[in-house]
């Protein structure tokens, strides 16, 4: 699954992947681990040298790949304000 999001002039293009499995709460059932691998390019050169991989959010494995999707979405919006906010006078 993969996604392209404007924000504040930058593309953030974020891709899922599963990444192995967590086990659940009964014994011999798992599921599998999510992964959202993020890319944030402004005006055709890319904002961050290499694509950033997100595993979790607020320690916690994602549960699903859309959960995936979104968490990579928010942490590269936080990312690009913070950017935006160092380089504000």
């Amino acid at each position: 699954m993969n996604r392209t999001y404007e924000y504040r002039g930058y593309t953030i293009r974020v891709g899922v992947e599963a990444n192995g499995t967590v086990p659940l709460e009964r014994p011999g059932i798992e599921r599998p681990r999510y992964a959202a691998v993020v890319s944030i390019t402004a005006l055709d050169e890319r904002a961050f040298p290499l694509p950033l991989k997100i595993d979790t959010a607020a320690g916690l494995p994602f549960h699903s790949d859309i959960d995936a999707l979104m968490g990579g979405y928010s942490e590269a919006r936080r990312l690009i304000d913070e950017q935006l906010a160092a380089m504000a006078p």
